[in-house]
C-alpha cells in the first residue's frame, strides 16, 4: 500500500471511461484512493466505470472534472488527446499520469515538458511492461552484466485482434495506428539496449485478412550507437498469441516469454556456467498496473522519482514516427 500519511486526502480524475480507465480505477481503488473521479463526455462509459463499484464521481468534461482541483489526473484517451489534455490538467494544478504512447507526434511534446518542469508538476508515461514481473527480472540480470555486453534484442508481439475486441473495427488503433499500437515491445527493446537509437527501418502494412485499414503487420529493425541492434515484430493477426524477448550479450543470452497474463518463463544462459536456468513465474495482469500506479502516487506523496518520464517515453514515440515517416 502507498503511504496513507503522505496521500491522506489524495483526488484521482481519470479521463477516458474506455477499458484502460476502468482498469486504472479498478487499481487506483485496491491502492487505497478514495477520492476518485472520472469524466468521459459517453454516458454509457462513465455508467459502465461506476458499475465497477467504485465509489466515483463522474464528469461529462474533463473540464469539469478539473474545476474541482483534482490533486492528479490519469489520461485514458486517444494518443492524439494526450499531450493537450496533460497541459490542461498541469495548467490546472494536477500532476499527470498519461496513458501510452505518449502522443501520435511530437508536435507539442517540448512544450509539456517545459510547462511541467515550470509548473514542477511531476508527468509519467504508462509503460507498465517496465513494471512486469519477469522482465523486471531479465533487466537485473542485465543490469549486473550476467550476459555481459548487449548486442542484440529480439522481441515479438502478435495476437489476433478479432478475438481480443469483437469490436475491433471501432478501435483507433485499427483505424490509425494498426500494430503500431503494440509499441511496448519497442519501448522494451530502447529499455534493454540501455543507449540511442541511431537508424531505424521498417516495413508495414495491411497483410492479413481481418479486414482493417491501419497496418497490421510491422517489422521493425533498430540500430543503436553502439555494436547493439533490435528487431521487432508486431502483428494484429496471429494465432496463437506469442510474446517473447531475446537479450543477446557477448556472454550469454536471457529470454522472456509471456504470452499468458497469468505466467511467464525466465531463461538465462551464462556462458561461464555452460547450461540454461529458467524460472516459471506466476503472474497477474493487473500487478504491473498496480506497480505502475503505485509509485506514480509515491512519487506525489513522498516527492520520489518517476522511472517512466517523458523523456523515456518519448524516446519509443521518435521511433515510431521516424518508422511510419520511412516509407
Amino acid at each position: 500500500m502507498v503511504n496513507e500519511r503522505n496521500l491522506e486526502g489524495l483526488s484521482v480524475l481519470i479521463v477516458g471511461c474506455g477499458s484502460i480507465g476502468k482498469r486504472h480505477a479498478r487499481v487506483l481503488t485496491q491502492l487505497g484512493v478514495s477520492d476518485l473521479r472520472a469524466c468521459d463526455p459517453i454516458a454509457e462509459q462513465r455508467e459502465a466505470l461506476k458499475a465497477q463499484g467504485a465509489n466515483v464521481k463522474v464528469y461529462e468534461s474533463i473540464e469539469a472534472g478539473l474545476r474541482d482541483k483534482p490533486d492528479a489526473v490519469f489520461i485514458c484517451t486517444p494518443p492524439w488527446m494526450h499531450v493537450p489534455q496533460a497541459m490542461q490538467a498541469i495548467s490546472a494544478g494536477a500532476h499527470v499520469f498519461s496513458e501510452k504512447p505518449l502522443s501520435d507526434s511530437l508536435d507539442g511534446v517540448a512544450e509539456l515538458e517545459a510547462l511541467a518542469r515550470d509548473e514542477n508538476k511531476k508527468v509519467m508515461v504508462g509503460l507498465c511492461f517496465r513494471y512486469h514481473a519477469g522482465l523486471v527480472k531479465a533487466k537485473r540480470f542485465v543490469d549486473e552484466g550476467r550476459v555481459g555486453r548487449v548486442v542484440s534484442v529480439r522481441a515479438l508481439m502478435g495476437e489476433h485482434l478479432p478475438d481480443v475486441r469483437p469490436d475491433y473495427r471501432t478501435l483507433f488503433s485499427a483505424q490509425k495506428t494498426g500494430a503500431f499500437d503494440l509499441m511496448h515491445d519497442i519501448d522494451l527493446a530502447i529499455w534493454f539496449a540501455k543507449q540511442a537509437v541511431k537508424r531505424t527501418h521498417s516495413v508495414f502494412g495491411t497483410f492479413s485478412d481481418i479486414g482493417i485499414t491501419a497496418p497490421d503487420v510491422v517489422e521493425l529493425l533498430m540500430e543503436f550507437e553502439d555494436r547493439c541492434v533490435a528487431t521487432v515484430h508486431l502483428d494484429f493477426f496471429q494465432r496463437p498469441r506469442r510474446r517473447q524477448i531475446e537479450i543477446i550479450g557477448t556472454q550469454g543470452v536471457v529470454m522472456v516469454e509471456f504470452a499468458k497474463w497469468e505466467g511467464c518463463t525466465v531463461s538465462l544462459f551464462e556462458s561461464a556456467k555452460g547450461e540454461w536456468v529458467s524460472e516459471e513465474m506466476i503472474t497477474e495482469r493487473d500487478d504491473m498496473f498496480r506497480a505502475e500506479d503505485r509509485e506514480f502516487l509515491q512519487a506525489i506523496g513522498e516527492d520520489k522519482p518517476i522511472a517512466c518520464p517523458l523523456a523515456e517515453a518519448r524516446k519509443s514515440l521518435e521511433v515510431v514516427l521516424k518508422a511510419q515517416n520511412a516509407n
